[in-house]
């Protein structure tokens, strides 16, 4: 379990400010709760996009300008700066309300070609509550991230943060003996190596889906291994790029 490490007053202020405002993964990652607060890693160097220029890193203002000889020009905040691969380019702030992102990027080689950026970003939700949902809306203008990698370890009774999924225990069906769980529709029993997937809202304007497996369950616990996807609504740097 990572755990959050931004639980200064700066931070909180600026995220119960997001909240009036308008409007890719890796090695061990799972979503911690803190308090009201929740973070997803991506840990390094799993976040990984490829920038032409005037492209930007999306839901933040970090912008690459052009290539000007073995150098690059990029816009963080505002500020250019000229880089060299291997450089940093980082930044952190509010990307939509009540959601605090840190991005930790690096420059890698390019030639003639888009900039590969990779690195890892931290995301801090304020203020959640897992509601479990069938489906999840059609969103126009969401960052999404994917591949957050996840791993529980839940005992009997035991609910999965930032989610409804609760493990029951064993039960028999004929000689096979499955997984019980509750706080999902449908299908509730499943078997070593089965799929399970839960999709709910965590904020008015942030969403979750879990793509899971059973990796092993016993009478007193089970290991569920798999990835996580977010959408997050009403980004505070909208991609004005699409329509």
């Amino acid at each position: 379990m990572t755990r959050l490490r931004h639980t200064t007053a700066v931070l909180l202020l600026l995220l119960l400010a997001a909240c009036g405002l308008p409007g890719r993964s890796g090695t061990e990652a799972t979503a911690t709760p803190a308090g009201d607060f929740l973070t997803y890693s991506i840990i390094p160097p799993a976040y990984t996009i490829s920038m032409n220029p005037g492209g930007r890193v999306p839901g933040a203002p970090m912008e690459y300008v052009g290539q000007e000889g073995d150098t690059y020009r990029v816009r963080i905040g505002g500020q250019e700066s000229l880089k060299r691969v291997g450089d940093s380019f980082a930044w952190s702030g509010v990307i939509a309300p009540g959601v605090f992102a840190e991005y930790n990027l690096r420059l890698t080689s390019a030639l003639l070609g888009p900039l590969p950026v990779t690195g890892g970003v931290r995301l801090t939700i304020l203020d959640w509550q897992p509601v479990a949902m069938v489906g999840l809306p059609q969103l126009p203008n969401v960052l999404h991230f994917s591949n957050i990698l996840q791993d529980y370890n839940l005992a009997i009774g035991e609910t999965m943060p930032a989610s409804t999924l609760r493990y029951e225990g064993i039960v028999s069906e004929g000689s096979r003996r499955l997984a019980r769980f509750s706080g999902l529709p449908g299908l509730t029993d499943y078997a070593q190596g089965d799929s399970v997937t839960w999709m709910g809202q965590l904020r008015s304007n942030v969403y979750v889906r879990y793509n899971l497996r059973v990796i092993n369950f016993n009478e007193d616990n089970v290991l569920l291994g798999g990835t996580a996807e977010l959408w997050l609504a009403e980004p505070t740097y909208p991609d004005t790029s699409r329509p």
